[in-house]
This record gives C-alpha cells, sequence and structure tokens, in this order.
C-alpha cells in the first residue's frame, strides 16, 4: 500500500476560553496520517496575528519534530502516535495564556505526556517568559521555595505520598528550565511538571499553584523591559550595553544562558562538565571579538542563534 501522508487543518467556530474582555477562540487542527503515524496537534486560532503566527509555528514544528521519528520504526511496530490538546489558562484582555499538553506514543515501555506553554501581553500579543516577569534570581529562587513547598504538602508527605522531598528538590531548583511550563492567570501563577521532574512517572504530571501576592516584591514593573543572563544596572562593555538595550537581544542572551546551564547540569561527571564550560568560554571569546564593532546587534543575534542551536542539539 502506498504511502499516505494528509496534513490538513480543521477550523471549529466555537469559541474557546473568550470572555466579554477576551480574544475570539477557535480550535484548529494540524494532522498527519500514514501507516506508521498518527499526529494531531490541536491549537487555538484568536485573530491576533501576532499570537497565532507564534502559536502555528509552535504547531508546525510539534509535527515535523514528530515525523522525524518514522525511520526508528520496525517491521511489525505499532504506529507512533501524537496527541496535542489545549487549554486556555487566560483570556481577559490583559493576558492571553495556553497550556499545550503532549501525549506521544513511540513504542516505548509507556507513553511520554509534556507540557509546552505560552503567554503573551495583549494587545499586541507579545511573548513574555518567566524571568522577564520576576526580577532575576531572587524571583526564582523565591518560585523554587514556594513550588517546592507546595508540592510536598501536596504529594511528598503523609502515608499516601506520590513523591519526596530529594525529588521535589531536584525537579523545583531555581533556573528557568524547571519552570518553562507556566501560566499567568489575573491572580496566581501555575506550574506545569511533567512526569519525572518532580515525581516518579506512575504519579503522572504535577501542578503547583502560586499566588501572585506571595511574589508582589518579585515581580517586574516592566515585563517588556530587556531581562538579560546579567545585571544590566552593570552593563560595562559595548556589547553589554547593546544587548542591555534591546529586548530581543537581552532574551537571547538569557536564554543561551540558560541552555548552557543545562548542559552543564546534565553532562555526566566532573570532565564532561568542564569540557562544556571550557567550550562555552571559547565561544565568548569568539562573540566578543566578532561583534566588538559600534553596532554589534545583528552580529549578536546570529551568535547567540548559532550557540543555542549547538547547545539544545538532541
Amino acid at each position: 500500500m502506498p504511502f499516505r501522508a494528509v496534513l490538513l487543518a480543521l477550523m471549529l467556530l466555537v469559541p474557546l476560553g473568550a470572555s466579554a474582555a477576551g480574544l475570539p477562540v477557535a480550535k484548529k487542527t494540524l494532522a498527519f496520517t500514514s501507516k506508521a503515524m498518527d499526529i494531531s496537534v490541536a491549537y487555538p486560532q484568536t485573530g491576533n496575528k501576532a499570537i497565532d503566527g507564534t502559536i502555528l509555528d509552535y504547531a508546525r514544528k510539534s509535527v515535523a519534530t514528530f515525523k522525524a521519528f518514522e525511520p526508528d520504526l520496525s517491521a511489525g511496530d505499532h504506529p507512533y502516535a501524537l496527541d496535542t490538546r489545549f487549554e486556555v489558562v487566560r483570556n481577559d484582555g490583559r493576558m492571553f495564556a495556553v497550556l499545550f499538553t503532549e501525549y506521544a506514543d513511540t513504542g516505548g515501555a509507556h507513553p511520554n505526556t509534556d507540557y509546552h506553554t505560552f503567554n503573551f501581553l495583549l494587545p499586541d500579543g507579545a511573548e513574555v517568559f518567566l524571568p522577564e516577569i520576576v526580577n532575576g534570581p531572587r524571583g526564582l529562587k523565591r518560585i523554587s521555595d514556594l513550588a517546592g513547598a507546595y508540592l510536598l504538602k501536596t504529594i511528598g508527605t503523609g502515608p499516601d505520598s506520590l513523591s519526596d522531598s530529594d525529588t521535589i528538590k531536584s525537579g523545583t531548583a531555581p533556573g528557568a528550565y524547571s519552570f518553562r511550563n507556566f501560566a499567568i492567570a489575573a491572580d496566581r501563577l501555575h506550574i506545569y511538571f511533567p512526569p519525572y521532574q518532580v515525581a516518579a512517572y506512575a504519579a503522572g504530571p504535577q501542578e503547583a499553584v502560586i499566588p501572585l501576592a506571595a511574589l508582589k516584591d518579585v515581580l517586574r514593573r516592566d515585563w517588556r523591559a530587556p531581562a538579560a543572563s546579567f545585571d544590566c544596572g552593570k552593563a560595562a562593555t559595548t556589547i553589554e550595553h547593546a544587548i542591555c538595550a534591546d529586548a530581543a537581544l537581552a532574551r537571547l542572551d538569557r536564554q543561551t544562558a540558560e541552555a548552557y546551564q543545562y548542559a552543564v547540569a546534565n553532562a555526566y561527571g566532573a570532565p564532561a562538565k568542564e569540557a562544556v564550560r571550557q567550550v562555552q568560554r571559547d565561544w565568548i571569546a569568539r562573540r566578543n571579538a566578532a561583534c566588538s564593532g559600534p553596532s554589534p546587534g545583528a552580529c549578536l543575534v546570529k551568535s547567540y542563534r548559532d550557540r543555542i542551536a549547538v547547545l539544545t542539539k538532541p
């Protein structure tokens, strides 16, 4: 039977998660079917160009990434499957937040569940990330403490506990990666943890809820302002000043640092960790040399994107 592939978009004209002040939301689906694969990625469409472009890009990449697993299939294997659903967490005219839950079956011992979240400022639909919402390491440390306490109380204590203090502490360590899946509601912060992050697989995915009142003193006043990996108040070089003057550059700088920290944390053994650190030092030296001119913006963008691609390569 010949290979058959269908890529389609279905629009359901039923508003989801919209309020009087919020955006209209229509459900759409990207699907791919063949003898070897069954993919369905549902996503919202709002009519906001910036939001819809970012979310559609995510949906398309999800389909393409999962399709790349097809060569791993062996004769007799059951088809691989990806089923992604979404929930609009906030849609009140000030922010639009959406949670994607990804259910994937690639023939392993059990299916896997993962999350992906987006938080957009309205009315323009600018995406915002947690390190741009809270004030640097102090803010992430506060979230770490509060999320850890919440999980310890809800799943880490008592005769029927689903986890333990060490696992929870590891999964809620201060750092953007620990809290990459989050949604800002009107009065609280939701943090979503896939299986294994804060508990064993059998316990399933978990969620921590933190009142925004508990973060009041670590919330940044302007969530659109540049948030680099370093204190912009201490910027000294031309490159540092350029980063701190541009929100997009600051985000790339911070995301590069986050990817580097994750790579170090996951390198096995001291020699491997030191090797990652040395490569990063070498890259910084090359970046500084190449982007030392009076207008380093374009050079820095390329340098950061290239470095992130290396650090996040599977």
